[in-house]
């Protein structure tokens, strides 16, 4: 595999992993709050990018559009399922079923990308879903259900099917859209969505105060990081790679997000990893290993 592209895929990793380190430390803010500026941090970034480079958008083709901005609509529902899955379901619950992904993502791309699942992703598929829910597993409390858990279950792995949907429509957009033009629209699109969700939901982002204002400096340092590192450098890095790399394979490197975050965790606020979890570690690894052979689409990188 290409060095550029194991080098995106490290950066993506480590980005994403940051994501529950910078949401933590926004201890005043929801969790719906954070999802919307997220968002829209990362959109306003990238418009005021586009205006000073000036941009153009009229080569993307009409069909692609409508594809982006259905994109936009998963990558929205899915933090949307996952975020209010947590109210009614344990974390543990919750991380072990929106981690499926790699499966639906698999199924999607035989039926709609025509794609045959090859029998190293296939393994890969398999090992870091359990690897994932092996880690979920080794949380304190991970046994622990609320009386409408089942709820919280079925959103989780409706957040899964709406990440898979994000992540093939990405796949099938990238053929043909440049990145930056890709991520402008897509992050857009989602940030207004979930903007929208937020204002219609009468969510008091803010606990009486304006829209924009009233919580800790703290709580907007994080936010702001949780924007420029986890969603423009990590997601975009998975996007961009999306152009050269299989979407079931991308899916599967993904599920590295938990193992840099229990890392940095344990770094950060000692919290300790447990045998199960460093089994669970193991097995995605060895699923990245594995599902690597079939994982690349083409063999030049020209973007």
């Amino acid at each position: 595999m290409n060095f550029r592209i194991i080098f995106v895929l490290i950066v993506g990793i480590i980005s994403i992993s940051l994501s529950a380190i910078f949401i933590r430390m926004c201890s005043d803010m929801t969790s719906l709050s954070i999802a919307v500026f997220r968002l829209v941090i990362s959109s306003l970034i990238l418009i005021s990018i586009a205006f000073f480079r000036k941009v153009k958008l009229d080569k993307i083709q009409k069909k692609d559009l409508v594809l982006m901005i259905l994109g936009g609509f998963f990558l929205a529902f899915h933090l949307l399922a996952w975020i209010t899955s947590l109210k009614y379901t344990s974390v543990a619950n919750s991380v072990a079923l929106v981690t499926t992904n790699p499966i639906f993502v698999g199924v999607f791309s035989v039926f709609v990308l025509k794609n045959k699942l090859e029998r190293e992703i296939v393994i890969g598929i398999v090992l870091s879903v359990l690897g994932s829910f092996l880690i979920s597993r080794g949380y304190v409390g991970a046994s622990i259900e609320t009386p409408n858990h089942i709820l919280g279950d079925l959103l989780a792995i409706l957040g899964a099917v709406f990440a898979s949907g994000y992540i093939l429509i990405g796949s099938i957009v990238r053929e043909r859209v440049e990145t930056f033009e890709y991520i402008l629209v897509i992050y857009t699109i989602t940030s207004v969505i979930l903007l929208i969700i937020g204002l219609i939901a009468s969510v008091t982002f803010f606990k009486g105060h304006s829209l924009f204002l009233g919580f800790s400096l703290k709580s907007y340092i994080f936010v702001f990081l949780l924007a420029v590192v986890s969603q423009l450098l990590g997601h975009t890095s998975f996007n961009y790679s999306l152009k050269f790399l299989k979407p079931d394979f991308v899916a599967i490197v993904i599920l590295g997000e938990p193992i840099g975050a229990s890392i940095f965790a344990y770094f950060l606020f000692r919290e300790r990893v447990s045998l199960i979890q460093l089994t669970g570690m193991a097995l995605i690894f060895i699923a990245v290993i594995i599902s690597s052979r079939k994982g690349k689409r083409i063999e030049e990188i020209v973007d």
